[in-house]
């Protein structure tokens, strides 16, 4: 009898403990889920969102392509320091547009590497 009486004490504790654990482990949860959104509000409220972030970005980019397209048809070429200096961003980011246009088919690049890289509208 008293085997029994100790088994089912000891069931009825560890049913509470586990219950106080997945109680805490809960709440745990919620203030994290409440974090979370709370967060994702501020970043809407900064940026829009980044979806929103990303389109702004991309226009700008897409803008700045165009405008270096329309250089190299009034110059006939273009160097990537030229575009570093004209769109006040630094030289990897004035080659990665660059290098982008060349990708699309828009422009190709005379000259192998070094200054006197320039790049000219694909004929």
């Amino acid at each position: 009898m008293n085997q029994v009486l100790v088994f089912i004490f000891g069931a009825v504790l560890g049913g509470v403990v586990a219950g106080l654990w997945f109680a805490k482990k809960c709440r745990e949860i919620k203030n994290d889920l409440a974090r979370t959104e709370k967060e994702l509000e501020k970043e809407k409220e900064i940026l829009g969102g980044f979806e929103e972030y990303n389109k702004k970005i991309n226009q700008i980019k897409e803008e700045i392509k165009q405008k270096i397209l329309d250089i190299i048809k009034e110059k006939g070429n273009i160097q990537t320091k030229e575009v570093a200096e004209l769109f006040e961003v630094s030289r990897a980011t004035a080659f990665r547009y660059l290098e982008e246009l060349e990708k699309e088919g828009k422009i190709e690049q005379m000259g192998a590497f070094g200054k006197e890289v320039k790049y000219r509208a694909k004929a």
